[in-house]
């Protein structure tokens, strides 16, 4: 009789545990914070392209050569069931001149990102709801024998 209370109570015991670790709190971090001193290195009006990227590395966004550099990185916060919780996002945007030096270098942090509300409109198809195969084979008996041979 004891030995099965013994039992009993650490299957419990190790029941509880495992619930219990199953519901930690697990921060990812994704993209990239560029450190303090790399974005010391990068001097306004006088630091090109080729410094920043060579001090900060390789940027999360770029849009062309000639455009500004984005470093966009966040920490998560998980919570067992909960859904994930952004607890800080980074955003450092290097802008350039015409002359192709650093005009400036801001960072945006969580409290000043803008909600986006996504369109929820849907483009209709320039076929309309026909399928494929019914464009496929819809002209199957559409064709005159006088269209093929040309009068």
């Amino acid at each position: 009789m004891q030995r099965r209370l013994k039992h009993s109570i650490v299957s419990m015991l190790l029941g509880s545990a495992m619930v219990l670790s199953a519901c930690s709190e697990d921060i990812r971090k994704s993209g990239y914070y560029p450190l303090e001193q790399e974005l010391a290195a990068v001097s306004i009006g006088q630091s090109t392209r080729a410094e920043v990227l060579e001090a900060m590395g390789s940027p999360t966004i770029q849009s062309d050569s000639a455009g500004p550099l984005y470093y966009v990185g966040q920490r998560t916060r998980y919570f067992g069931p909960f859904p994930p919780q952004i607890v800080n996002r980074q955003v450092v945007v290097v802008t350039f001149d015409s002359r192709g030096k650093v005009a400036n270098v801001q960072t945006l942090g969580l409290e000043d990102g803008a909600v986006v509300v996504l369109s929820q409109r849907v483009t209709e198809p320039v076929a309309g709801d026909v399928s494929f195969y019914r464009q496929l084979f819809g002209n199957i008996g559409r064709v005159d024998a006088s269209q093929l041979i040309g009068n």
